[in-house]
């Protein structure tokens, strides 16, 4: 009777562990299908810390699209096995920035969602940054008729009581890290052009949203958006002021003029005159910037040997 008693409590207990495990099973299957946004990013090399903001929105119920350009890396094979919301591609090889978006983008807009949230592996966020976006997001379906992304970052954010919802500025160009792209549109578009390695994709891909007549849209309100402490940048003090700068290898510095110099005639044969003049303008500052790095560390280290 004992025996029959132990076995009883224990059956007893086992079922109401299953429940509990179904009950949640429901929840996050329930939370996931729900979720209005996907999210993106292209990774390369990616440390723990930048894997685990890929598990902050997995884990937040997002599907999550990865393109993986270091496969041979194990921490991201590892990481995304076995997480039913993550998808993960790869080329097998470093295949650039270009081809990684049009990728993540066009497979999640095929999967049936219709925007992409897209972060660079080094741009941090918190859970709360997701959410405020999914819900701006849904508030605003209709931009989705004038825009072909919106980009979010926090540079007038200081407080959940200064947010703005309705204060998008149109800008001429706009970073792939923090930008919502409405999916139907980016296919308009025929996606990212694989063309670029990595310098000039976002700035392309701007260009062509004028040409076909979308508008960029910038949201400066977000909460939670960190888009400068995993930088490798220096911080340099000219005239008073502090500028973030840092030295590119000699490859970096060419795909940054080529992509620039390629882009710039797109311009000129488009017709998109304002947009030659600005890629111009930041070309030389580009090209000034990595002149000023390297004489400084030139003349830093006559000087280090010299004392």
């Amino acid at each position: 009777m004992i025996l029959f008693s132990y076995i009883f409590c224990y059956f007893k207990k086992a079922d109401v562990i299953f429940k509990q495990l179904l009950a949640f099973s429901f929840k996050f299957k329930k939370n996931f299908m729900t979720r209005k946004i996907a999210i993106g990013f292209v990774i390369y090399d990616a440390n723990i810390d930048q894997l685990n903001r890929v598990h902050e929105a997995s884990h937040s119920g997002f599907p999550v699209y990865v393109y993986d350009n270091s496969p041979e890396k194990i921490n991201s094979q590892e990481f995304a096995k076995n997480r039913g919301n993550v998808v993960y591609l790869t080329c097998g090889k470093n295949v650039g920035l270009g081809l990684g978006m049009a990728s993540v983008c066009a497979q999640a807009y095929y999967d049936g969602h219709s925007a992409l949230l897209f972060f660079d592996q080094d741009t941090i966020f918190k859970r709360d940054t997701l959410i405020f976006i999914e819900e701006f997001y849904i508030n605003n379906l209709d931009f989705s008729m004038k825009y072909s992304a919106i980009t979010f970052n926090a540079k007038k954010f200081q407080s959940l009581t200064d947010i703005d919802s309705q204060h998008i500025n149109n800008v001429l160009l706009v970073i792939n890290s923090g930008s919502l792209f409405f999916l139907e549109n980016l296919k308009k578009l025929n996606w990212h052009n694989k063309e670029y390695f990595v310098d000039c994709v976002d700035y392309e891909f701007c260009v062509n949203s004028k040409i076909l007549g979308f508008e960029i849209g910038e949201f400066s309100f977000t909460p939670g958006f960190d888009h400068s402490s995993e930088q490798d940048d220096t911080g340099y003090q000219i005239f008073g002021r502090t500028y973030s700068m840092r030295a590119y290898s000699l490859n970096r510095i060419y795909d940054t003029c080529s992509a620039s110099l390629k882009l710039m005639l797109k311009s000129i044969v488009t017709g998109q005159l304002k947009f030659l003049l600005v890629i111009f303008r930041l070309l030389v500052i580009y090209i000034a910037t990595q002149l000023f790095v390297r004489i400084f560390g030139w003349i830093f280290t006559k000087r280090e040997q010299g004392g």
